[in-house]
């Protein structure tokens, strides 16, 4: 538990600090891409975003590492050169679509991308391994490019598109969801979720967790007033965002436990002490975004 908490303090201090200085990149180039800005209009599509589209490429090494050991422990060999490549490509698009003027990405324009990536998968396929266990190879190959392609685009383009503020609130909601799962769980668990897939949830957790989840975003929207697409954000408004993303983010949860029960292993990875791999730290944000754009988008447009 200490272990858990003092690393948990130190990625917070390490995000904040991040985040920090994406806003004052931000600050230096004005609010949005086609404003007036005083570094020219290249920078002003090129700073705001980029220490996260950084800190993604980054995860994105060490995650494909870990989908690898997991499929190693299936049984499968993942092909690493085309699910890095094609999870990098995927996942820091958005950031990339900045350099156009009309950088709001279109879902015609992500069919192409993803048809190349599938080349690129079965193109590595056929060279190294030719025919030997093909299936399972790029099938395995496609799940992580799409499990960390997509979902780490759409975390950036939550905060290209909705700005720094709607990341914040969603990361606070999802994981804000993890803590109150479990200190609830620890204290009141009785009747356990789904004891198959992940035996420590419990329906006790699970509600400790909305809890959590729905009260950060409401003190948020209360403390640090947000706009999006010119329309204030309302309490309820910020309520039923919490209550979406703790559902999302422990169904991504469970998500990735399949994958390792299917493995057979506790963690995905030895990365963090205390809390496990990356991707038990990452699985709940990475599913939970596109379920939180989607419900932005709903709204707000």
């Amino acid at each position: 538990m200490k272990k858990r908490i003092l690393f948990g303090l130190v990625m917070i201090v390490a995000l904040a600090a991040l985040f920090y200085l994406d806003y004052r990149l931000e600050g230096l180039v004005g609010p949005a891409p086609d404003q007036p800005v005083r570094l020219g209009e290249t920078l002003s599509r090129l700073l705001p975003g980029l220490p996260l589209a950084l800190l993604v490429l980054l995860l994105i090494v060490v995650a494909v590492e870990e989908m690898a050991r997991l499929a190693q422990s299936a049984g499968i060999k993942l092909l690493t050169v085309s699910a890095l490549a094609g999870s990098a490509m995927l996942g820091t698009l958005p950031y990339w679509w900045r350099m156009t003027r009309d950088w709001r990405p279109h879902g015609q324009d992500v069919l192409p991308v993803l048809g190349f990536v599938v080349l690129v998968v079965f193109a590595e396929q056929m060279v190294r391994y030719r025919v030997e266990d093909a299936f399972r190879r790029v099938a395995a190959t496609l799940l992580t490019v799409l499990y960390l392609g997509v979902g780490s685009a759409c975390i950036l383009v939550l905060r290209i598109e909705y700005g720094l503020a709607a990341l914040l609130v969603f990361l606070l909601a999802v994981k804000f969801t993890d803590i109150g799962a479990y200190f609830t769980g620890v204290l009141a668990g009785r009747h356990k979720l789904i004891p198959w897939l992940s035996p420590g949830k419990t329906w006790e957790g699970l509600v400790g967790g909305i809890v959590f989840a729905m009260g950060v975003a409401v003190a948020w929207a209360r403390w640090v007033p947000m706009s999006f697409r010119g329309h204030p954000v309302q309490l309820w408004q910020a309520a039923v965002f919490g209550l979406v993303m703790a559902l999302a983010g422990q169904f991504a949860d469970l998500c990735e436990s399949l994958l390792k029960r299917s493995a057979e292993m506790k963690d995905s990875g030895r990365l963090v002490p205390g809390f496990g791999g990356l991707l038990d730290i990452l699985d709940s944000p990475l599913l939970a975004a596109p379920v939180a754009l989607m419900l932005l988008r709903a709204v707000y447009g």
